[in-house]
C-alpha cells in the first residue's frame, strides 16, 4: 500500500513539478519518491489540472484523496442481520 501524502504536500508536487522541477528535486524538497511524483501529478492532471495554462492554480480536488472500498464483504444479507 502507498504511504499517505497529505493534500498540501500533494499540491507542493504539483507544483513544483508543473514548475519544471527535476523529480529529484522534488523528492530532496519532500522525500517523496520520483515513481510516486509522477503519480501524484498525473492524477492532478486527469481531474482538470491544467500545466499549460497561463495562471496555474491547484485545486482541492485535483489532490484530494480519494475513499478507497477495500475488500469487498462476504457475508450475506441474513448473516449480517443476524
Amino acid at each position: 500500500m502507498a504511504p499517505f501524502h497529505d493534500m498540501a504536500t500533494r499540491a507542493q508536487v504539483v507544483t513544483l513539478k508543473a514548475l519544471g522541477l527535476k523529480n529529484s528535486e522534488i523528492e530532496q524538497q519532500t522525500g517523496i519518491q520520483p515513481r510516486t511524483i509522477n503519480y501524484i501529478y498525473d492524477r492532478a492532471i486527469q481531474r482538470g489540472f491544467d500545466p499549460n495554462a497561463k495562471q496555474r492554480v491547484v485545486h482541492d480536488n485535483h489532490v484530494q484523496t480519494v475513499s478507497q472500498s477495500g475488500c469487498p464483504s462476504k457475508q450475506t444479507e441474513d448473516i449480517k442481520e443476524v
